[in-house]
């Protein structure tokens, strides 16, 4: 039975966390935040648009695919991000109607994949939630143009993706070449792909689709190590265990519902979701795999030890998934806890849950990705549709 407290907690942080996602609305689609990040991001608006959609705001996930739309480029690959002129060192000025389009985050390394196949995913999400065919229509050959710049990536043959160094939302960790999360976001995006070419009418092209998606699922397997899917493969050498492709395999039924349990339960044995949930990756990373600029940010261990509540959030939807509503609903109040307690929705915190301040880094608030997940999470429990405040 659901704790009347528990579920309180969840229920006053949902109204956080929907008054800070709709503070990131912009006519143009969803910002990633209000400081430094005051830009549309593709990761951070794509994951957001979830939360947009279950509180019914289609308008607004619409714009920001639209706004991906029309900054395609021409070889089908979506930008990192859209941002307007007038910035500067320590954060934005007001926005600027001249946008610059951003390929790669730092321009140091370019072609990040995850981007992409998450623009295929939200708009999957969007059709499905307001059967706006006139959009899958217009939306088609934008499909094509990303499938086949996507498909450039399988370098092999073997049906699995290979990546650049820095390539997914990770930006501080060195690793390349096949890596785990983005192949379980490139198999749900293929996913997403059929099934729009199918509410479109185009029932050939979706069946080649759910082809390519069943066989790189398949192939997936190659990073199973008995308890967890590995990080990455790079020849003979193999990762250790990152949540973010893990939870990701449970949310997108890429893993098996054995899989699934094994992963759950190395969470629970390693005690990675014991006190801030969830912690990024176990090992945690070498110091030498960190890029050197986050060393001169002072933050090294952006992606090793800090917490992302996103993936303890897209964690507990699994627990649920898979019969742990308790652990669940006890995630999800640790979760919104940390939002209560500093009123608002932070990009990054310790592990004690407090928001991540440095001498070079503040972490962002509001944050449109932790707190669109949130919003979504909580109408999965079915505790949503509370009017905020």
């Amino acid at each position: 039975m659901d704790q009347p407290e528990t579920i309180d907690a969840i229920r006053r942080a949902y109204r956080i966390a929907v008054r800070d996602l709709r503070a990131c609305y912009n006519p143009d689609g969803i910002v990633a935040g209000r400081l430094k990040f005051n830009a549309y991001w593709a990761r951070d608006g794509f994951w957001a648009s979830r939360g947009a959609l279950a509180l019914g705001d289609h308008a607004q996930a619409l714009a920001q695919l639209d706004t991906f739309i029309k900054y395609q480029f021409p070889s089908g690959r979506l930008p990192v991000r859209v941002e307007f002129v007038g910035h500067h060192l320590t954060g934005y000025n007001t926005l600027r109607s001249r946008p610059k389009v951003v390929g790669r985050a730092g321009g140091i390394f370019s072609n990040p994949i995850d981007p992409t196949a998450l623009f295929l995913i939200a708009a999957r999400g969007y059709v499905e939630r307001t059967r706006d065919l006139a959009f899958n229509d217009r939306f088609d050959i934008v499909i094509d143009r990303a499938l086949r710049w996507l498909a450039t990536h399988d370098h092999d043959g073997d049906g699995i993706i290979e990546s650049y160094w820095l390539a997914d939302w990770m930006d501080s960790i060195l690793k390349a070449n096949k890596i785990f999360n983005l192949n379980v976001i490139y198999c749900e995006g293929l996913r997403a792909a059929a099934a729009l070419k199918r509410a479109g009418g185009r029932t050939e092209a979706a069946a080649d689709l759910d082809r390519m998606a069943d066989r790189l699922r398949e192939r997936l397997q190659t990073f199973w190590n008995g308890q967890y899917f590995v990080d990455w493969l790079f020849g003979a050498q193999r990762g250790g265990f990152s949540a973010d492709g893990n939870v990701l395999a449970m949310l997108f039924n890429i893993a098996t519902e054995a899989q699934a349990r094994r992963i759950l339960a190395y969470i629970e044995t390693r005690g990675l979701d014991a006190e801030a949930p969830l912690r990024v990756c176990d090992p945690v990373y070498s110091p030498w795999r960190v890029f050197p600029m986050y060393y001169v940010a002072g933050i090294p261990d952006y992606h090793r030890t800090m917490i992302w509540p996103w993936l303890g959030t897209l964690n507990a939807v699994c627990k649920a998934q898979y019969g742990d509503r308790d652990g669940a609903l006890a995630d999800l109040a640790r979760i919104g806890g940390w939002y209560l307690r500093h009123n608002g929705v932070n990009e990054v915190y310790d592990q004690t849950g407090k928001p991540i301040s440095r001498v070079f880094y503040t972490a962002e608030i509001p944050f449109a990705w932790n707190a669109g997940v949130y919003i979504y999470a909580v109408h999965a429990m079915g505790l949503g549709g509370e009017s905020p405040v």
